[in-house]
């Protein structure tokens, strides 16, 4: 077993709509938490992603109980609020967008967003502690789990590319409580949710993947859709892997659009209507697109036993024999048609099948002779009939070189749950093999990073750059602020391995200081189009990298004895030798710190970040 197996791994996928949570170790299967509170005996496998504030700002409620809210939530001179849809955001240009568009219901700022965020993990967090706890026997006994190595991992959208954006939402995850009870808890952001699900399909789907089988997986949820483009690369069912052709990427559709354009509808009729009004329960479109017949019709909607000409929506409050022909109400409920259900999922559909077709059409202009055999879908949105059959006519009617002719369009097994065990598979296959094997074995880099450095002066290559003399050997200039980059965009990137920079700091004898800062910067140009200096365009200071070796001493340094001549006087100088290794994870850097081949630990810590606010704040494209 890999040394570095925790004894709990929780993976938590934290949802625009529905949240969800499991977890396992090392010897159990994979558990999904279904006991969530006020969910009563239905065992539900998601939490509604909810909450319901006090008008003194406490929180009310969160979850299943906001339903005990709703009578006064959300109604007009109510006491309370309901805050729903706050995870997309985070997002400064989405709040942004909402705000133009007069969403009432939007925060009123990126950090009441973080706020409401924080408040819903902070819940979750205390549920789930609760809950593992009591399933290994150590609820209320001793420090219950806080001594034992617990690992959460977490995923975001691919539509978070900036790097301001995955720090906030680490910054909230330890506030609200995980990765910080115990010494041995840990949390992290792993792979974004189009990896996730890639992962779970490659994992437990039913299709028997061949070698250099290419999927496209589509997980559209409640906010976006996200994508991947994935080739096995071992069809090892033990160990099986794939690599990312393409970079992962999303758009901002979801089964929350849905909502909005039924609550349009409704609201057009009222507004038609004016003479009904006194009938009518206040905040009708809201109250309708949140009913439980609602949210059945939209999730079932396309499947054979629930297609038929008219849709009736029971309307909660309105009398059971009332009737309005211009409203569309018949006995207490609201009529919808065939096509005005169609109307509400048939833009949704296009912008996905938009969203396909520019992975299929980046294959042919790449001149990849590859063709997608299988297109996956998964997600909230991504699990109705209705979407899988449309997407699925519409490639079979309009071919593409890079599909197959019997390109396939299937549900991932267990849906709304893809995210979570593909987190976990992951995780655990990285822990079968010793580390070595992880199921995505190469993604592709969605950005180029690189390091601020210094390079011996060559006035034909380093024009009009600031340059230094060498404070030990006079004959030599050094040219300041040039760019090594690391990693280029659309490189291939292992997940496993480390990107190592080595730095040697030239010391005086009695020097002391064992402290230097490094800056790493951040490109989104094309890889033939990157800068070499930062007096250049299109680089971005991302972050200042502070490594930190109290402790060694002189003789773990390298001597260097320059020899005098008969103009000059001899010179002994040390070499301070070290390397900081980057993790380029999908939606993160991770930083190391080694020092004699090993990894450098003293009794403090040994590398620290400082980010940059306009480089993290840059979006990718």
């Amino acid at each position: 077993m890999y040394s570095d197996s925790p004894a709990i791994v929780v993976s938590v996928d934290l949802g625009t709509t529905y949240t969800g949570v499991a977890w396992m170790t090392p010897k159990t299967p994979i558990q999904v938490i279904s006991d969530w509170p006020g969910s009563g005996d239905r065992g539900e496998r998601k939490v509604p992603t909810t909450l319901v504030y006090n008008a003194n700002g406490t929180l009310s409620s969160w979850g299943f109980m906001c339903a005990d809210d709703e009578l006064e939530a959300g109604v007009p001179g109510g006491a309370k609020v309901r805050r729903e849809f706050f995870k997309i955001f985070m997002d400064a240009d989405t709040l942004a967008d909402a705000q133009q568009q007069g969403l009432t219901s939007a925060p009123q700022s990126v950090s009441e967003a973080q706020r409401f965020v924080t408040d819903f993990l902070r819940q979750v967090y205390a549920h789930v502690k609760e809950s593992i706890e009591t399933q290994i026997g150590r609820r209320g006994v001793g420090n219950g789990w806080t001594d034992l190595a617990v690992e959460f991992l977490f995923s975001v959208p691919t539509t978070w590319t900036s790097q301001s954006i995955v720090n906030s939402f680490k910054k909230v995850i330890r506030e609200a409580g995980f990765g910080v009870e115990g010494p041995k808890h840990s949390a992290q952001v792993d792979l974004t949710e189009a990896e996730a699900a890639a992962v779970a399909t490659l994992k437990t789907s039913a299709v028997s993947f061949g070698m250099g089988s290419v999927f496209l997986t589509v997980d559209a949820g409640g906010g976006t859709t996200d994508l991947a483009l994935m080739q096995v690369i071992s069809s090892n069912m033990a160990v099986p892997q794939m690599a990312s052709l393409h970079a992962v990427n999303g758009v901002g559709i979801g089964a929350t659009l849905i909502d909005r354009l039924f609550m349009r509808v409704v609201q057009q009729r009222l507004e038609a209507c004016s003479d009904a009004a006194a009938h009518i329960p206040p905040d009708l479109p809201l109250r309708l697109a949140r009913s439980h017949q609602f949210r059945t019709v939209k999730h079932k909607f396309g499947e054979r036993a629930y297609m038929q000409a008219l849709f009736r929506i029971p309307i909660e409050g309105l009398a059971y024999n009332f009737s309005h022909a211009g409203l569309g109400i018949e006995n207490g409920r609201m009529v919808f048609t065939l096509q005005e259900m169609q109307s509400l999922f048939d833009p949704q559909i296009e912008g996905i099948v938009n969203r396909i077709m520019g992975e299929l059409e980046w294959l042919r202009t790449m001149g990849h002779l590859h063709q997608v055999q299988y297109m996956v879908l998964s997600g909230g949105l991504g699990s109705s009939a209705y979407v899988r059959d449309k997407v699925q006519q519409r490639f079979l009617v309009h071919q593409h070189p890079n599909a197959s002719d019997h390109v396939a369009v299937i549900p991932c097994n267990d849906p709304q749950l893809v995210v979570v065990r593909g987190l976990l598979l992951d995780r655990q296959q990285r822990w079968e093999s010793g580390g070595a094997t992880s199921v995505l074995s190469t993604r592709i880099a969605r950005a180029s990073y690189g390091v601020i450095v210094q390079e011996i002066y060559v006035p034909a290559m380093h024009p009009n750059e600031d340059v230094r003399p060498d404070p030990f050997e006079p004959s030599k200039k050094w040219a300041l602020n040039q760019i090594q980059w690391l990693i280029k965009k659309g490189d291939q990137v292992n997940p496993n391995a480390f990107l190592v920079k080595s730095f040697q700091i030239r010391l005086a004898a009695t020097e002391t200081a064992r402290a230097w800062n490094s800056h790493i910067v951040i490109s989104h140009n094309a890889p033939s189009q990157l800068p070499s200096s930062m007096k250049q365009d299109g680089a971005y200071r991302l972050c200042e990298v502070k490594s930190n070796l109290m402790g060694v001493q002189q003789d773990q340094l390298v001597k260097v004895n320059k020899r005098g001549t008969c103009w000059s006087r001899g010179v002994t100088f040390y070499i301070c030798q070290f390397d900081v290794r980057v993790i380029v994870a999908p939606a993160d850097l991770r930083f190391e710190l080694w020092f004699g081949g090993q990894k450098f630990s003293g009794n403090h810590e040994p590398i620290t970040v400082d980010w940059d606010q306009e480089g993290s704040n840059v979006k990718g494209m």
